[in-house]
């Protein structure tokens, strides 16, 4: 992982260890995400680059994947992605 988890996991307290472990694997897909395409975009290849983009892609279903689940158990990120959402950014 090119990030480092923001956060000591062993020192979490036992009722937000989940949560925390799903926002350092989202960290760890978007630089996979970020890594993905920046490698893309040197390429020559653009046989690499489908696969690279490709990957990249599948990536951000996985950040999306965490992020919905995230959303379940953490009620305050709910609300302000729906009111973001909603709103369109004006807070």
């Amino acid at each position: 992982m090119l990030s480092e988890i923001p956060i000591n996991l062993q020192m979490v307290n036992k009722k937000d260890l989940d949560k925390e472990i799903m926002r350092a694997a989202m960290i760890a897909e978007l630089d996979a995400v970020n890594l993905y395409e920046s490698m893309a975009a040197l390429t020559d290849s653009e046989d690499l680059k489908v696969i690279l983009l490709d990957v990249a892609k599948e990536e951000k279903v996985h950040v999306a994947m965490f992020q919905t689940v995230l959303m379940e158990v953490d009620r305050e990120y709910m609300k302000i992605m729906a009111d973001y959402a909603l709103g369109k950014g004006r807070m």
